[in-house]
Order: structure tokens, then sequence, then C-alpha cells
């Protein structure tokens, strides 16, 4: 029997009355609880006992499709339903979506996502890059685990952002792609990307006491292994513990064999993308406990260990050089979380640490006096938050009031345990490998408050207001040059892709020196960011709103504290900046939900959400040249661009579901428009070549099939459509620009049993040659690529 929604601040009694209104059901309230029954049942249970026929159940527990802590829903790929009822540009990857996809990196579930990309640049790299509506990199977009931020930034060739995390032990990944007020918003210029972890109800299945799920997959094309297993065990009704352990391992993948994309003589070897392989080994561990009726908390621990290499061949494909990385992150979560019987307190608590290393070692070459040469590059970030919800019921409706602070300390360090020198032996150039990913201290502390009217069932008002304030500190080094005797006269490197271009020049008598001039950092600011929204629901069904949101990003260590050269080559070439300003945004958004259920059959529902936005930057931070008066010479340095940054665009996410058959689409439009000058000391420049990502114009996905045999057989296929990028003349170089491609994929499930699920998928069916957006010509695309996985629990 269905009966009619009910929502809006209420007595139990009033809600029960509603809900039950033309049904036909009686009930009334006893000490027990609801009673619920014929009229025979409830004249058998008055008074104060149940007596005749009648019985006392267990409490039964009702899903509430808009409970954020649903693991799934009815939305595109398994969207939870609470984001069809969010006036947010929000979306989710379920958990559905995470078991259903054998990915070869995390970084892929991300593809489908409107509005989202994850750059692939450095394609050996497990880690992943988010780029949200044209922002990426340098904390821009705020990555985090359980709420722990992952800030790690590492520079090179590519991509600077790097989180490292395992789909084996996620529940889902919330995506905010506008500027908040509450915790996780401090800093954050672009949104924010939170990867959820596990929750011990998650795997214990009702009347069990503990819960297991595994899972096995191999494949095609160097997709060699992988694997995971992950327990829960109730210890007693308070206290549950989690655990888990996975394994992953790819090899070089052969690209696709069809179209007209020029193949890389540097990185691709007998149509396999060299240096493209990883080994990932991740375990987790994770303790709930339930201290009493209104008091619970959780301490988790995952670990995530990577290995992989990247390089290529040397012009002429003579010789080939190989870095080895080994990346280890660690990231320690405790939260505390106080609801008691009062309207005025549901207070959390936050503590969390994250602690990523990357062991590199450079392999020899000419460049590094031919030795392996190790670098350490390491981020430690500790941070805590504290927030409280109080909820009153006034005449224009419920308020609910958040507010609370939230705080976070990186300490960056790059160190190398090799003394290196030019070949005259006097002069200590370590400061080339270890300036670009250079050591620092950046502190940040944010307090916020924001407030919701819900005015009877149709009118949503909110308004926040947080302040940030960001401190940068430490010292940080300049390198001059001084130089007496003749000048060059042979060269001794020229660039590998660039044959006449010279990078290191042998000096005969010359007699050399690079005085250091070391700069006190001790940067500071703050700003007031408000935020407001307006939503109505003129039907039960649909839901339009409007978002204003104002946003800060303090710069990072390497953008502020940036020294050294190119490795093994230069320690004049660049220089810190000890002036640069926070980047502030304005995020401008309109948008609507629809979500609805029975629209042409009693068991089919639709899903849309849609969000037009419009964001302007001001102070965008990119590579330029600057004059320091400590060397009198030209640096390259971060620097704020001139003038607004602007982004625009429409992002729609789409469902249907018929229950026999299926049908979702997600689409982003997005134009992005950056400055191309700056001022410096009261002169004007053009931007320097940097890699400023640009992502495609268009995006497009559909995914749509079939349930057979009482629906434990899925059958479906997917096309996805990714434009090409035309990135702004100046700020680019050409190696990431990429052509428009089409890609489409089948999948399938098979159900045995409840708890036994075999899944088979083929990607890029037509094995076509393309290069993924944000990614770099250097590492095109896999080609098809085949996989098998069983998935089983109990």
């Amino acid at each position: 029997m269905n009966s009619s929604a009910v929502s809006g601040m209420m007595t139990a009694q009033q809600a029960l009355s509603l809900l039950l209104q033309g049904t036909g059901i009686d009930w009334y309230i006893s000490r027990q609880g609801a009673i619920v029954g014929t009229e025979q049942t409830l004249d058998g249970a008055q008074g104060s006992d149940f007596s005749g026929d009648t019985s006392l159940l267990d409490t039964i527990i009702v899903a509430d499709p808009n409970n954020q802590n649903a693991i799934s829903g009815s939305g595109f790929q398994g969207t939870p339903d609470w984001v069809y009822a969010s006036p947010s540009a929000v979306s989710v990857i379920s958990r559905e979506t995470i078991k259903n996809a054998p990915v070869r990196e995390t970084r892929d579930l991300l593809d489908n996502v409107a509005g989202v990309y994850a750059n692939r640049s450095e394609a050996q790299n497990p880690g992943i890059t988010v780029s949200v509506r044209g922002l990426q990199d340098q904390n821009r977009v705020v990555t985090m685990v359980d709420g722990a931020r992952q800030n790690f930034q590492r520079n090179g060739h590519g991509s600077t952002q790097r989180t490292y995390v395992d789909t084996a032990f996620l529940r889902e990944i919330d995506i905010e792609k506008s500027g908040t007020s509450g915790v996780g918003g401090a800093g954050a210029l672009g949104g924010s990307v939170n990867f959820r972890s596990l929750n011990a109800s998650d795997l214990i299945k009702p009347g069990r006491e503990w819960g297991f799920e595994g899972t096995v997959a191999t494949g095609t094309n160097a997709f060699e292994f992988d694997g995971s297993g992950t327990v829960a065990v109730r210890v007693s009704d308070a206290f549950s513990i989690l655990a888990g352990i996975s394994h992953k391992k790819i090899g070089e993948y052969n690209i696709g064999k069809n179209g007209d994309l020029k193949v890389p003589e540097l990185t691709v070897d007998d149509n396999a993308v060299v240096s493209t392989g990883s080994e990932v080994f991740s375990t987790f561990l994770k303790a709930e406990a339930q201290f009493s009726d209104d008091l619970k908390g959780s301490l988790a621990w995952m670990r995530n260990d990577s290995e992989f290499t990247h390089g290529g061949y040397s012009t002429g494909r003579e010789t080939f050089t190989e870095n080895s990385q080994h990346v280890v992150n660690n990231t320690i979560t405790a939260t505390l979380d106080w609801n008691p019987d009062s309207d005025l307190v549901d207070l959390k608590a936050r503590l969390w640490y994250n602690h990523l290393k990357n062991a590199e070692v450079r392999g020899a070459t000419v460049t590094n006096n031919y030795t392996d040469w190790p670098v350490d590059y390491s981020l430690g970030t500790l941070g805590a938050s504290l927030d409280n919800t109080s909820e009153f019921v006034t005449p224009f409706g419920a308020l609910s009031l958040n507010y609370g602070a939230e705080a976070f300390w990186d300490r960056g360090s790059t160190d190398s345990d090799t003394f290196y020198s030019t070949n005259e032996g006097t002069h200590d150039f370590t400061a080339s490998y270890t300036g670009m990913t250079p050591s620092g201290n950046r502190d940040v502390y944010s307090a916020f408050a924001n407030a919701t009217l819900d005015h009877g069932d149709w009118l949503t008002l909110s308004g926040g207001l947080r302040y940030d304030y960001y401190k940068l500190h430490g010292n940080a080094s300049i390198y001059g040059y001084e130089r007496t005797g003749p000048v060059q006269t042979t060269c001794a490197i020229y660039h590998p892709a660039v044959p006449t271009l010279c990078i290191k020049w042998n000096y005969s008598e010359a007699t050399r020196s690079y005085p250091e001039t070391v700069l006190d950092i001790d940067q500071s600011e703050g700003a007031l960011l408000p935020s407001a929204m307006i939503a109505v629901k003129p039907f039960d069904w649909l839901q339009p709103f409007v978002k204003y949101s104002r946003s800060m990003r303090p710069p990072s260590i390497m953008e502020t504290f940036f020294t050294g050269g190119h490795p093994g080559v230069n320690i004049t070439q660049n220089a810190p900046n000890p002036d640069l300003k926070a980047e502030s945004g304005d995020t401008f958004e309109i948008g609507a939900n629809i979500s609805h259920n029975g629209l042409f059959t009693d068991r089919d529902s639709f899903r849309f959400k849609a969000v037009g936005f419009y964001r302007l930057i001001d102070d965008y931070i990119s590579l330029g040249e600057v004059y320091r008066p400590e060397t009198g010479r030209d640096h390259t340095a971060f620097v704020n661009v001139d003038g607004q940054t602007q982004m625009k665009g429409i992002e729609i996410e789409a469902s249907y579901d018929a229950r026999l058959w299926y049908a979702g689409l997600s689409y982003t439009h997005l134009n992005t428009d950056f400055g191309d000058s700056y001022t410096y000391s009261g002169t004007s420049y053009d931007v320097e070549p940097s890699v400023i990502f640009v992502p495609p114009t268009d995006k497009f996905t559909l995914d749509a099939g079939m349930r057979l045999f009482d629906e434990k057989l899925t059958l479906g296929g997917k096309i996805s459509h990714v434009g090409g990028t035309s990135p702004n003349i100046g700020l680019l170089v050409a190696s990431y620009e990429t052509e428009d491609y089409t890609l489409y994929d089948l999948y399938g499930s098979y159900k045995f049993t409840e708890n036994v699920t075999l899944r088979a998928a083929v990607n890029n069916v037509t094995d076509v040659a393309y290069v993924p957006a944000l990614g770099a010509s250097s590492y095109p695309g896999p080609g098809r690529t085949a996989t098998v996985s069983l998935n089983f629990s109990f």
C-alpha cells in the first residue's frame, strides 16, 4: 500500500496521522510506541499491556531516501536519492558504481561525473588529480579521505596534486563543485572531493555479528590482477572492527590501433606505453564504538603503498631512462559524534593526520653525473574540526544553525641524501632536485556559520559566512650567478626533444659561483566568505534553486617557496615569491532537481539534476618571470594573473529506471578563459608558458542496459564522447592539447546468489587510439581491454 509523502517539522503523532491518512489503517500512540493495525488488533492492544493475539514487534528500520548515509539510490549509476533533494551542485559516485566497475585506476571512476575530469598527464602514476569545472592542482579542489585532506603536491611535467586511495575500501565518493560554509570548505577555491570509507554496517547483514566482502579480477591488456578482502566484526553491541587488504598489479598497456593518432616515439614501444605499470598494496583498519545512546566515535587508518616508474627514450631512441617511484600514503582519522536528546546539540569533532612520502630514484644520466639520484618528497598535514547543529521551531518554519571551526597545518619537506656538484666539483646543485618541490610550512584556520530555514515544505533559504586565515612561513633560497673568464665554448647537453637547444654548456677556464640569498618568508592573509541559497518546491517532484558562494585558496608551499631549476642542470632558474596573494572566486549557480517515482509505471523512477554556473576568479596563480634585486637577475616564479579568470558551463545528470531496463546520462559544457598577463613591481608582463590544463568544452556519457531473469542478469553498454581542447595561446605547452574521441564500453553481470556476483566488461570496444582529456600526447589511453571479476560476500 502506498501513502502520501510526509516532510517538514512536526510531532511524531502529526507525521503518523498524515502518513496513514486515507489508507483505512488505524493507529494510536502507547507507551511502547506507535501501534498500527486493523480495528480488531487495536481493540486487543488497548491499555497498558498488549494482550490477546497482539505482539510487540522488534524495531523496524525504515530506509530514508534522503539520508546522506544511503549507500546507493535511484539516480545516475546508482546515485543516492538525497543528491536530488540537495539544492547544490553535488554529485556522488555510489558504492554500486564502485563495485560494478573494474577500473585500471581509481581515477577512472570520475570519468562519468558531470563537470569533473581526472588528469592523466602522467599515465603511469596511480595518484588521482581531480579537475572540477576547469580548476585543479595546488589544492584548488580539496581532496579528502574521510574528511582528512590530501594536500601533497609534486612538481613535474604534468599535474601536481595527487591523492592515493584504493577503491576496495570506498563506500562512496562525494563531490561538491562550489564553495561551502561547513567543514571541509576552508581554503577550497573550486569545491571538494571526499573519498568515504566503508562502515561496519555496510558489510554486516541484519541478524549477523560479522560480514566479509571480497573481489578478484583480471583481464587483458596488462590488467594483471586486482583483489581485495574486507571483514567486519561486531565484537559487542557497542563495538565493531573492520579490516581489509587489497593488491592491484597493472602492466604496460597497449594503445588502440584504430584512428589517426600519431604514435609518440619517446614513450611508445611496439604499441605499448612504456613505464605505465604499477603495483599497489593497500590496507584498511577501522574501529567503531557506540559509547552510549547519544555518543559514538570511530578511529580509522588507511594505508596505500604504490610503486611505479616513469621514463622514456632519448632523442633517436638510443637509450632509455627510467625513474622509480615509491609512494606511501597514510591517513588516520578520529571522529566523535554527540547527539543527545536535544534539538540544540548535534556535535561532531574530527581529528586527522595525513602523511605522504614519495621516494624517487632518478636513473643515471649525464645530467646527474651518471649516478642514481635519490630524492624524497613528503608532506604531513594535521587537521581538526569541531561543529554543532542546533534546530529551532520558529513562526516562519524550521531553522537549522550549523557553526564551528576547522584548521590544518601543512609541513612539507624535500631531501636528497647525495651531494651533487658540477664538473668542477665545487658547487652544490642539490637545489636543482629539491627546489621545484620545496620545503615549507602553511597553516590555515577557519570559522563558519550557516543558517537554513525551511518554510513549510516548499521554500528553503540558507545563508552562510566563513572567515579563512592562512599563514605561510619558513626559509626559501634564491641563487644568483657570477662568472669570470671566457664565454661558453661547447654544448655538454642538448635538449632530448629539441636537438638544437643546448641546456648545459661547457666553459673553458671559467670561474663560476652561485651566491645564495635566504629569504625569511612570513606571509598571511584573511578574508570573509559569504554564501547564500534559495530553493523552492512548487511541486513535490521539482526543486529549482539559485546559489552564490565566495571562496579563497591560499598559495601552496610549492608556489611560495619555489626555487632551483631543471633537475641536474640549473639552480638559478627559479625564485620564490613571498608577495603572492591568495586566489579568490565568486560562483553563481542556478539549477533544478527532479525526483519522480511512478512516472509511467508503478515501479519506475526518474532522477534529474541540472546546474548552470558562472565563476570569476581574481589573482589566479600561474608562472611568470620576475626580477629579483637580491640577484640582479630575472627568474621564473609563480605570480598573480591580472584581470579575472572566467569559467562558465552547464552540468546535467539524469536517469530513468523501469527495472526491466534503465538509461542514464551525464553532460558537461564548459568554457574557460584564463588571463594571459600579470603585473610585477609595477610592470606588466605576458604569462610564461605553464602547465595549465584546460578541460574540453563538451563531455557526454550515455549508459543503458537491461535486467533479466528476475534481475539476476544485467547487460549494458556505455558511450562516452569527449571533445578536444583549445587552450589559451601561451598558457599551455603543446603536448597537453588533445583531440576529441568517442569510446564504447560493454558490461554485464550475473548474480548467482545474493552473495555471489560475476561481472565482465570490455572497455574501448572499437580499440580507438586516443589521448585522454587532460592528458599528454606522450601517454595515449589504453586500447581494448576485457576484464572479469568475481564479488562474493557472506
